[in-house]
């Protein structure tokens, strides 16, 4: 391994962490944004190979995982490597997932069950259009009525308020590549003089960047709360500012990029996990002394635009 690259590299989607802020509190350590599956493999394979590095974080979403994961399956070479999933929350891909793929963060269906099995028309599943494991699971198994946020009008809202007790949305919507084009087209609808819904809205794993705009609902709605994964390890908030306090989730991978030689401890106390060993966690009754964000919590937004 070439001087001062540390055992260990870090990939990520697009408008998550910024250069600056890999370099301060990731360093000496390779990394790539990106989208594309076929570019991230390639990282991966070129780390490997030139910089002899077997651990690999990938701060991803599960529509990119997946393919990812299939690539790097086929590959043999990559049989003795590690990579820690601490994005990806969908189902479906970690039922599928290769034995030295793990995952930091609890299952959607962990997720959403405070979500299930109740009365229809009191809670509405609003969901982005984009077509993955992760929106598709949301929209199949999520509370009735759902909708794609494109099917969604304000007719339909006021048929979920005038058919049931309305009391809360469910929203998972996307943000990719910083376009906010969903959530603007929620608020559109949501703050329409004729819409009647006025009570609780719940989104999905926020971005700071779409805070500003949901926001604004607060002007209308009874409350406005961010519900996600619950994560397996990570540090104090205050240490990291600009870092999203919403998720967790690139806190959570910072100190798993700065502790990659103790992953094996991690595997073996299933504080990370995989298909292989995801019973072990279901009954788990101790949690890291650092634990802090609680599997589908809700976190209350009355005050997040004190931080802009």
């Amino acid at each position: 391994m070439k001087k001062n690259v540390k055992n260990v590299a870090y990939i990520q989607d697009p408008d998550l962490l910024t250069q600056e802020q890999i370099k301060k509190y990731m360093p000496c350590v390779k990394n790539l944004t990106s989208f594309n599956p076929i570019e991230i493999y390639k990282f991966i394979v070129c780390c490997n190979k030139c910089y002899k590095i077997t651990n690999f974080c990938l701060n991803i979403n599960s529509g990119v995982l997946r393919p990812v994961t299939n690539l790097i399956e086929k590959n043999r070479n990559l049989d003795k490597c590690i990579f820690i999933s601490t994005r990806s929350t969908a189902n479906k891909i970690r039922a599928t997932a290769p034995k030295n793929i793990y995952f930091a963060l609890s299952s959607l269906d962990v997720v959403i069950s405070d979500y299930t099995n109740i009365n229809p028309f009191t809670v509405m599943t609003i969901v982005s259009d984009s077509r993955t494991a992760y929106y598709d699971q949301i929209y199949e198994t999520g509370p009735k009525p759902a909708y794609r946020i494109s099917e969604l009008t304000v007719e339909k809202v006021n048929e979920f308020v005038d058919n049931g007790n309305g009391i809360d949305l469910l929203i998972a919507l996307s943000d990719d590549t910083g376009d906010l084009k969903e959530f603007e087209e929620l608020n559109k609808i949501l703050l329409d003089p004729a819409c009647k819904y006025v009570n609780f809205a719940s989104f999905m794993t926020l971005e700071l960047s779409v805070i500003p705009i949901i926001t604004k609902l607060k002007n209308k709605l009874a409350g406005i709360y961010g519900v996600a994964s619950n994560v397996s390890i990570n540090g104090l908030i205050e240490s990291y500012p600009g870092i999203n306090p919403y998720t967790l989730y690139q806190n959570c991978a910072i100190q798993l990029v700065n502790s990659y030689f103790i992953w094996s401890f991690y595997i073996k106390n299933t504080i990370v996990f995989n298909r292989f060993n995801t019973d072990l966690i279901k009954t788990k009754k101790t949690l890291p002394a650092n634990f802090q964000f609680l599997s589908t919590s809700r976190h209350a937004l009355d005050s997040v635009d004190e931080i802009y």
